[in-house]
């Protein structure tokens, strides 16, 4: 089989990222020191950055000149292996978000592990989301959207808040997202995914979990949980992500449990290809394009 052709500019980055970037033998300190230079970059000096608490959660507003006046609102769990990136090195991402999909973001600063192992960061995902609604936040105004580790975080706060009885948002959306932390059936493609490696994501989800739970338990690796009830999923999946399989399951899954599932398999692609728009790359814009169209078809 031919190799999906790919844009020659993804293709240079994909050469430069560092071999051992997912190195599976690295500590958490290891990640936050090989995460650090790809996070913390600056925004633009119009952009709106707003620190807040919701339910007792630290959060952060950001949106861009062009959309102060939007009421459309994305919930947004980033990612970081739950081990590295809190909300004051990712504000660059929410504003990525904010410019792609004309919406205003929260960002939640979750608390990391090791520090704060399970379940803290489900903890804050699902209470700030809680706070969101609290704040007078309509639920149809409401995209939930999680990145790499983040989805795992986001659906997982959807599944608790369905079961809590809180209105459901407009949709959600999944940029490259972990449900399965287990990573119980690997990548077979036999392409190169340069951030991920399932065993490093194993390993982070240990850092996480300190043992109180299985990796695939349903609370932890959302592909498992039961998804009757949740709003329609926007599924976006990179062929050689390595965590490409659990999309395919969840997406399974949703169907069978009659939920609305919008996937998409994109040739070529690795995990978290949207981070890299700001750089030119073209198979970024066309991802967050068809976001957008997508966000667009789910709020009016």
């Amino acid at each position: 089989m031919n190799a999906p052709l790919r844009s020659q500019a993804i293709e240079q980055l994909i050469a430069a990222i560092p071999s051992g970037f997912a190195d599976p033998a690295a500590d958490y300190r290891q990640v936050r020191a090989t995460m650090a230079p790809f996070h913390g970059h600056a925004v633009d000096a119009t952009t709106h950055i707003e620190l807040t608490e919701l339910n007792g959660v630290r959060s952060g507003w950001c949106w861009t000149a062009d959309n102060a006046e939007s009421t459309r609102i994305v919930f947004y769990c980033h990612g970081g292996a739950f081990v590295s990136c809190d909300l004051d090195v990712y504000h660059f991402y929410a504003e990525i978000i904010s410019r792609q999909t004309g919406a205003k973001v929260l960002t939640v600063d979750y608390r990391l592990a090791p520090e704060q192992p399970w379940p803290a960061a489900h903890d804050d995902c699902f209470h700030a989301y809680q706070g969101l609604l609290n704040s007078g936040v309509a639920a149809q105004d409401i995209i939930v959207m999680g990145e790499s580790c983040g989805g795992s975080l986001a659906l997982a706060a959807l599944v608790r808040a369905r079961d809590a009885g809180l209105a459901m948002p407009a949709a959600f959306v999944s940029l490259t997202g972990w449900f399965d932390l287990s990573v119980s059936i690997e990548n077979s493609s036999g392409g190169i995914d340069p951030f991920l490696h399932p065993a490093w994501v194993r390993k982070r989800a240990c850092d996480y979990i300190a043992g109180q739970l299985p990796l695939d338990d349903p609370a932890v690796s959302p592909a498992f949980a039961e998804l009757a009830g949740l709003p329609v999923l926007y599924l976006q999946a990179g062929e050689y992500d390595s965590v490409v399989e659990a999309v395919n399951t969840l997406a399974s899954r949703a169907r069978a449990a009659g939920v609305e599932v919008v996937l998409e398999h994109w040739p070529g692609m690795i995990h978290g290809w949207h981070g890299l728009v700001n750089m030119g790359i073209e198979e970024s814009r066309r991802a967050w394009r068809d976001i957008k169209s997508f966000i667009d078809s789910r709020q009016t």
